[in-house]
Order: C-alpha cells, then sequence, then structure tokens
C-alpha cells in the first residue's frame, strides 16, 4: 500500500507564496525559484522500458554513462558467469560487453559496478566480485571499456583490493560502490554472517567455539579490523594500487585497526551513493535483521534503515539498531542476556568475541536518519507497515539543475529531495527536510513519489546526465532471472508520453526453419492515441512486418533478437526486443522429492534429486544439474546452499523471524544447456516452493469477506477477524502430502460455528473441518485439533471457508498449524540408510571390521550392510559398530577417512552443512571424494569445504 501525499491547507499555499515575494519586496535575490506546493502528478512522468525479461539475468546494479548508455550487471552463477551488460540507446540494444567468471554462492558473484569520475577520458570500470578462487576472497577490480566494441577487455584486469569472505553459510555481501569529489572510491561490504541459527531474528553474536564463525557479526560488522561489515573509503590511483585518504575511522598505523574503514558497524549496506555537490555527504540503505517483534530481554523489533554520514562513525551493528536502540548481550551457552551495550553513549560496546581481532573498545554508536520496522514505525508512518518485510534500498540527493537542456529531466518540486526506494514494498519515496538542506536538516515529510506507477522490485537507481531516473527492477524471481525483470527511464514530461511496447513469441526455440508467432499484446499508449507497429525480425535495421502480430519463419540457425517498434503518430515511439533462439531447444528440468507446496517443519532437512533432458545434448550426468535453496522472507530470499541433481539436502535451520514475517522455502533445479552450432546455450530451471506447517491466518493470497483486526494477543500481533456466514479466504497452493491434521488457534464468544478447509474452490473437496467453542470472548484463544483426509498429495489452492449461525460475527481465526510428517525430515535422531554421493555409495572396503579399514566410493548395492550408515543424533556417523573417523585426528587436506572403534574424539564429529556437505569441526574440513573421481575404490578424505559436488552428500 502507498500512503497518499500530506495535503497542504489553503493557507499553507498563501503564506508560502508570501515566503517567496518577499525577497523581493526588500530587494534580496532569491538562490533559487520556490518550489510548487504539491508534487507533480505520476500522469506527468513516463516510465519507458529500454530492457527487460530473463535475458537479463538477475540483476542487480546499474551505471549510467556521461553519453547515456547504461552499463548494468547480473549477479550470474558459479558455472555460467556473471555479466557485464549495456544498453546503447542509439540502437536501442543490449549487448555483453563481459562476462567474468565467478563463485555465486549465498549471495555472493557480480555484485557491484562504477565507472571512475573521469570515465570519459580513462574508460575504467569498477566492478565488485566473488571470483573462484582458494582462499576465499570478494575483490573489486578496474577494466578499460571501448568505446569501439562496447566491451570490457578480460586482459585489462587490475585488481585494486580484495579481501577474505567465508561461503559455509548465507550472506549480506552487499556490493555497492560510489566516489566523491575528490576521486575516493567508497565500497560497501556485509556482514557475512547468518541470520539464523539461535539468534532469534535478533543481533547475531553467538561467541560459542562450537558454532559456526559466520554466526557471529563481532567478527566482522564489530571488528575494527575487519573490511566486512563496513564502507570502506580508499583513493584508486591511475597504477592500478591504491591510497587512504586522511579522515577515515582510523588513522593509518592504528594498531587493531583497517584504515581503508569509514562508516563500520553495518549489516547489508545494499546501495550507497555520495552527494558530490553537498560536501560529499555519504548516503546508503542497509537492510535490517528478521525479528518481527520486540522481545523485553532481549531487544527490538528488527529495524530497517536509511542512513546518513557527514563524518566517519561507528553505525552500531549488531550492538545497536534503528534510532541507536540497543540489543542485550546475549549469552547463547546459557540462553540469558548479560546486559544492555551501550548504544549512543560517549563510549561505545566492547566487542570481547573470541573471534574480534581489532580493538574492543568501540567508538560511540550513531542511530539512523530515517527507518522502517516490520510492525510500521511510529516515527514514520509514511514508510508504510506491509508486515514482516523491509528491504531499504537505493538513496539519492536530487539536484534540480536549471541550466541542463532536457526535455526529461525531473522537476524542481524534487530539488534537495533525499529519493528513497525499498524493493520489498514497491515503493519509490522523497524526504524532506527542515532547512530544504539533506545535508544538515532534519527529515520532516515523507511522501511518495510516482504514486500507483507499477514497480516490480527496484534494485537501483541513478539519475542521469539527462536529469531523467534510470531504474533497474529485479523482478518476481529469486535469486534468478525473471521476465518482469527491467532497465527503465522515468522522465519527466510535460506534454504527451511515449508509447509502451509489448513483445512476445511462440515458440521462442527451437530447430530450423522454425516458424514463430510473434504478439504485440499488452502494447499501450498511456495518452490513448492509435498504435502502428514496425517489426524487424532480426535486428538488422529493415521492418519486415507491420502487422500487430505477425508470424515468421526463420531458416537459419542463430540468437535472433526480434525487434517491436510502436508509434502513436505524435512523433513518439516505444521498442523492446524478444529473443528467439534457431538451432537449438530448450531442455527440460524434473525436480523430484518433494511436491510444490509440501509442508515442512523447522530445523529439519528437505531432500530432493533432479533430473534434466535436453535433445541436443544426450544424456544429462545428475552432477550437470544444479539445485539452490533458498529461505524465502516475504519478497525476497537467502540463498542458503546448493548441491546437484544427484541429491541435495538442505536445513531448514530454526525459525529466525516472527510471526508477522511470510517464511518459506525454495528449491530450483537448473541446467544450461552446451547450445549448438551457429547458436547459443539454453537455460530451463524447474522450482519448489515448501512452506511451514505454521501458518497466520492474515497471510492470505486473497480475502472474500473477513476482516484482518490488530489485537494484542494474536500470534503476530493480528488475526481474521468480523468473520460472517459464507465468507472464506484463499491462502497459497499447499501439498498435504505426510499431513494428518490440523490444529486450529481460534477465537468466540458462541459455539458451533465451523472453519472448513477445503481444495481448489470455495465449495471444493474438503479436507479438514474444525468445529469452534465458545472460548470466553474474542480475546481468549484455544486450539483445536481435527483429522485431515486428502484426496491425493498434488497441489492445490487452500481454501478456509467459514460457517455457521447468523446474526454477526461467527469466529476469529489466529492461525493454523498441520501436523504430521510433512515433507521434511528429522536432522537429528538416529537414521539407517546409505550416503550417497556422485552417483555412488560410501562403502566400507570389503565389509571389514578392523580399526583402519578404508571407507570408500562404490557402486551401490541394494541392502549391502557394508553401504548401510546409521546416524544416531551424537554427531557421529556409524556402520557395522564402529565409527566414521578422521586417520589420526588428521586436520590437512586430504587426510584419509576409515572405520575406526567409537571413542567421542572430535575425529569422529561431523555436521550437516550446506550443499549436502559433512563437516568435520575439528579440521573444519570436510567429507570429500578425492579429485571429484568416484570410481570404485576410491578412498575417501577431508578436504577444505566448497561446495562441489565431491561434497555433495543424501544422507539416509
Amino acid at each position: 500500500m502507498i500512503s497518499k501525499p500530506r495535503p497542504r491547507c489553503a493557507a499553507a499555499v498563501v503564506l508560502a507564496t508570501l515566503a517567496s515575494l518577499l525577497p523581493i519586496l526588500l530587494g534580496v535575490t532569491a538562490a533559487a525559484p520556490a518550489a510548487v506546493a504539491a508534487p507533480p502528478a505520476t500522469t506527468q512522468f513516463e516510465k519507458v522500458k529500454l530492457d527487460g525479461g530473463l535475458s537479463m539475468g538477475e540483476p542487480i546494479e546499474l551505471s549510467v554513462l556521461p553519453d547515456a548508455k547504461v552499463l548494468y550487471i547480473n549477479r550470474g552463477t558459479s558455472s555460467g558467469g556473471g555479466q557485464v551488460r549495456l544498453y546503447n540507446p542509439a540502437t536501442r540494444t543490449t549487448t555483453v560487453a563481459l562476462t567474468l567468471q565467478l563463485d555465486a554462492r549465498f549471495e555472493d558473484g557480480l555484485i557491484g559496478i562504477t565507472t571512475h569520475p573521469r570515465f570519459a577520458t580513462n574508460r575504467w570500470v569498477y566492478l565488485f566480485y566473488s571470483p573462484a578462487a582458494t582462499p576465499l576472497v570478494n575483490r573489486i577490480s578496474r577494466f578499460t571499456f571501448n568505446p569501439s566494441t562496447l566491451v570490457l577487455d578480460p586482459a585489462s584486469e587490475t585488481r585494486l583490493i580484495e579481501w577474505p569472505t567465508e561461503r559455509r553459510l548465507c550472506c549480506h555481501s552487499a556490493g555497492s560502490m560510489t566516489w566523491d569529489s575528490n576521486e575516493n572510491l567508497y565500497f560497501a561490504v556485509g556482514d557475512n554472517t547468518n541470520s539464523g541459527g539461535d539468534s532469534a531474528g535478533m543481533a547475531p553474536i553467538d561467541e560459542r567455539t562450537s558454532r559456526d564463525a559466520q554466526y557471529d557479526a563481532q567478527r566482522t560488522s564489530g571488528n575494527t579490523n575487519d573490511l566486512r561489515g563496513k564502507i570502506n573509503r580508499i583513493h584508486p590511483e591511475d597504477n592500478g594500487t591504491y591510497t587512504v585518504p586522511t579522515g577515515n575511522l582510523f588513522a593509518a598505523g592504528t594498531s587493531g585497526t583497517r584504515p581503508e574503514i569509514y562508516v563500520m558497524g553495518v549489516r547489508n549496506p545494499y546501495r550507497v551513493w555520495v552527494d558530490r555537490k553537498s560536501s560529499n555527504t555519504l548516503y546508503w540503505g542497509e537492510v535490517g535483521p528478521d525479528a518481527g517483534a520486540t522481545i523485553a530481554n532481549r531487544g527490538p523489533a528488527a529495524y530497517d534503515e536509511w542512513n546518513r554520514a557527514t563524518a566517519p562513525g561507528n553505525h552500531g551493528w549488531p550492538y545497536c539498531g534503528g534510532p541507536n536502540v540497543a540489543y542485550n548481550d546475549w549469552d547463547f551457552a546459557t540462553n540469558s542476556p548479560r546486559g544492555w551495550f551501550p548504544c549512543g553513549g560517549s563510549t561505545g560496546p566492547v566487542n570481547n568475541s573470541p573471534r574480534n581481532t581489532g580493538l574492543q573498545q568501540l567508538p560511540p554508536t550513531r542511530g539512523a536518519l530515517v527507518w522502517e520496522q516490520h510492525g510500521g514505525s511510529r516515527e514514520w508512518p509514511a514508510l508504510d507497515s506491509p508486515g514482516g518485510c523491509g528491504s531499504p534500498n537505493h538513496a539519492e540527493v536530487y539536484h534540480y539543475d536549471p541550466s541542463l537542456a532536457s526535455d526529461v529531466k525531473w522537476p524542481q518540486y524534487y530539488d534537495n529531495n533525499l529519493i528513497i526506494t525499498e524493493y520489498c514494498r514497491n515503493w519509490i519515496k522523497a524526504v524532506q527536510f527542515d532547512n530544504g538542506n539533506a545535508r544538515t536538516g532534519t527529515p520532516t515529510v515523507i511522501e511518495p513519489v510516482l504514486a500507483g506507477m507499477s514497480f516490480v522490485h527496484p534494485i537501483d537507481m541513478e539519475f542521469g546526465p539527462d536529469g531523467s531516473l534510470y531504474l533497474l527492477e529485479y523482478g518476481n524471481g529469486y535469486f534468478s532471472g525473471d521476465t518482469a525483470a527491467g532497465l527503465y527511464k522515468i522522465n519527466y514530461v510535460a506534454g504527451g508520453r511515449s508509447p509502451t511496447a509489448v513483445a512476445s513469441a511462440t515458440p521462442d526455440n527451437g530447430v530450423s526453419p522454425l516458424t514463430v508467432n510473434f504478439s504485440s499484446a499488452g502494447s499501450t499508449d498511456p495518452d490513448g492515441d492509435p498504435l502502428t507497429y514496425a517489426w524487424d525480425f532480426d535486428s538488422n535495421g529493415t521492418i519486415d512486418s507491420t502487422a500487430a502480430n505477425p508470424t515468421h519463419t526463420y531458416a537459419s540457425n542463430g540468437d535472433k533478437r526480434a525487434r517491436l517498434t510502436v508509434s502513436d503518430g505524435t512523433g513518439r515511439s516505444g521498442t523492446t526486443q524478444v529473443a528467439v533462439v534457431v538451432g537449438n531447444t530448450r531442455p527440460t528440468v524434473s525436480l523430484n522429492g518433494i511436491p510444490n507446496g509440501g509442508l515442512f517443519s523447522w530445523d529439519e532437512n528437505l531432500t530432493a534429486t533432479a533430473t534434466a533432458a535436453d535433445a541436443q545434448d544426450g544424456t544429462i550426468p545428475c552432477a550437470n544439474v544444479t539445485i539452490r535453496a533458498a529461505l524465502g522472507h516475504q519478497e525476497h530470499a537467502h540463498e542458503e546452499g546448493q548441491g546437484t541433481g544427484c541429491g541435495f539436502t538442505v536445513n531448514t535451520g530454526p525459525v529466525h523471524a516472527g510471526p508477522d514475517s511470510v517464511l518459506f522455502f525454495l528449491l530450483r533445479a537448473g541446467y544450461t544447456d552446451r547450445g549448438a552450432a551457429g547458436t547459443v546455450p539454453l537455460t530451463a530451471e524447474k522450482d519448489v516452493t515448501v512452506w511451514p506447517k505454521q501458518w497466520q491466518a492474515e497471510h492470505y493470497v486473497s480475502l472474500h469477506g473477513p476482516q484482518v483486526i490488530n489485537a494484542g494477543g494474536a500470534e503476530g500481533g493480528r488475526r481474521l477477524g468480523d468473520i460472517q456466514n459464507g465468507e472464506y479466504v484463499r491462502h497459497h497452493g499447499v501439498s498435504l502430502k505426510g499431513i494428518t491434521g490440523v490444529r486450529a488457534r481460534v477465537s468466540s464468544d458462541k459455539a458451533g460455528n465451523v472453519a472448513s478447509f477445503r481444495y481448489d474452490s470455495p465449495t471444493g473437496p474438503e479436507v479438514a473441518r474444525v468445529t469452534v467453542p465458545n472460548t470466553g470472548g474474542w480475546d481468549s484463544y484455544t486450539e483445536i485439533s481435527a483429522p485431515v483426509t486428502k484426496p491425493d498429495d498434488n497441489t492445490h489452492d487452500l481454501y478456509v471457508v467459514f460457517s455457521g449461525g447468523s446474526g454477526g460475527a461467527l469466529l476469529d481465526l489466529d492461525s493454523y498449524t498441520f501436523t504430521g510428517a510433512g515433507v521434511s525430515t528429522p536432522a537429528s535422531g538416529p537414521r539407517t540408510g546409505p550416503i550417497r554421493g556422485m552417483g555412488k555409495c560410501v562403502d566400507v572396503n570389503a565389509g571389514g571390521t578392523a580399526d583402519g579399514t578404508s571407507v570408500q566410493m562404490w557402486d551401490c548395492i541394494a541392502g549391502a550392510t557394508n553401504q548401510q550408515w546409521t546416524l544416531p543424533g551424537d554427531g557421529t556417523i556409524r556402520s557395522l559398530g564402529k565409527c566414521l573417523d578422521v586417520k589420526s585426528s588428521g586436520t590437512t587436506n586430504g587426510t584419509p577417512i576409515h572405520l575406526w572403534t567409537c571413542n567421542g574424539t572430535g575425529a569422529q564429529q561431523w555436521v550437516p552443512g550446506t550443499a549436502g556437505s559433512l563437516r568435520n569441526p575439528q579440521a573444519n574440513r570436510c567429507l570429500d571424494i578425492p579429485a571429484s573421481t568416484p570410481t570404485n575404490g576410491r578412498q575417501l578424505q577431508i578436504y577444505e569445504c566448497n561446495g562441489t559436488a565431491a561434497q555433495n552428500w543424501t544422507l539416509p
């Protein structure tokens, strides 16, 4: 929901007019014309699509060049690399300027792009990416752009700076970069910390040495000797090195510090921007933690922030949030508080984590400029409150230039406004200041910008040299490309607006000759002018058809880019491209083991396999099919691991957001084929979404009658109420595989009314019926259980239909919880069966039981006792009465694995991890197939955890 602009009364308009005349009456020349009294209407803007669709990949960040070309990046994949893409307004086409090989696990990949302030002469482009390298690092490199070929020369790469990172767990990588007027480069690095574990969505400061270090943000954001969880500032030199400017947070040579740090104490500073026209003020949007509600002895509900810094400082994370609100120093070992951190005091918190390598006494903390919370912000209600959803993004001050000759520049009304975007809530808003100065003023009014205009997850924006807003939209995907992704210009136009071109092709791939039916359906003109159509089927500049929906046969192979241009007869036009691949057929992918809509329990495992088929590639090994998992949270997702189609298991972990949040898991299988002669590779993906067994009734897909009631006693603070006879609510599609019952949390002041759970429609098959008693009143809750009887395990839309006596409200529904195994399996407790990897089984050589017997790979043999392994829940893995053991308690790469008498040592402890790994905590290395070659008799080893197929295991 977008809040309405704050109205201005007539008296205020008169006063504003008198104020604007006062300098003239006094003989004083005003510095600039007075702003108009009301924001410009959305109808005075046009949103022009420059690029869009799956070909964009997973769009992350953009950079507008001085000649209005646009470079943008997609995050890429570990197998295919990330792309720098170039939109050329002269040809209205997008080309690939660079493909960069990288490691794209856990939100890493190609995640930042910026151009040098002297780009017009030196052609330097800086990329923030995650190279496929050991040891693991993130890196910023400089590349040179060739204006003739429109590519970045890979050989021109000059490594500017890199720093260690960890990719065992998700996430928070940031990656944005910006420049000040002194050609200093600011780069944002996330805290590289997992927000799950036992943190309850609060401060992740788990200091237990038995826990993965990625659960402790004190080693990064709170560490003065680490570049992670920081906004760093350096000065790149022309020779490819860098120096550190004076005036950063720590002076060069200060023990236990990095001099590059400008701002510390940040979590995921997703976008940074420096106002070079106003004393190099730094602004950024920062994505906050996940707690849906305040916990009295632990900390506040999550704050998401937009920040401003006119000087270096400590912005608090993981000790403070939002307006300097403290978290408790939580003792994870005893599950108890130690005391509140000193936020906003004259001295900062003390970082006594055993993983801290920097100063213990930290600088004083600073609060945010403006903030939002999952349940809505009292201080800034204009930021709205859509529930457990918050992803602050870009923040940029607009400076109106009266001398700029441009018919699309934004109006003076927004001069010196801070323009902010929100990825999750899909809006753009303007922050105004009491003194009209974004650098020194106090925020006052926050109002919508372009209210009513549709956005699909704005992920980056930038005002271009023409004063127009360039906007990158992520689309509806999760860690992948999406058909709704787009690159746009939003122009301010006083007259007519340009039409929008929409094109589609059926089919869009196949062998030649390929007959394609093209459609212009969806093309529109906002002013209602009639459209004419021009199709160029090969994008060679020749108009091939003027029909609205033509058909064309391609005789030759290739990556064809059909272009549609629509014109409105006033000189304005819109254009779009649709890709058609001739000579190659898109593969098909299946994801097996878990039905779409299945229901899981937290802290349990989800296990799936995947296969792919392709007409050109023939038989596809399961190891070539990728499975990736992500924890979905409202409108975004955090990647939790990846493996192969041979078998992938991900642990759902503890629930780490409050019941006001919409949480789910997404599994995606994908395969990119090898292409064909004269054409390009094609990718196919298959998604499965699974839901937690407990669901809040107010998290509906569509509501038909009931009202959402705010209630302090309700889980998540809300419930469905004012429910009348015959009303219903539709929830997401579910599979009730493994489900035997449902438990509903309800309230009512009368007895005998019914909540009926049904498939596919309000009159569809009933799968459960809950009869509600008189609970003693609307705020007095009880839980009622009922059996589930399902017709099948397929996926069906879930409806809850309400019925009962007339004459007022029947009942209130707060939440419901399905019972039964569902589609997840316990992560601990005795489980027996084979352990599979790369299509084979873990085997005890010849079934021997002597200490030191080799543990190896072998063809799977049904029922073979030497391939049966038991996980008793104590961290060991057992077969034939003995334990899987690291030889001589070794901790180095290549140490062999054998069978040994169970003795309780660290050499026999194994922890299931991400990407299907089995990690030995003592060595901090993973069970591994040497050289990724699972030949019969190949003895297993431990090796540095790397997420490859050789470390991807399917457990019993």
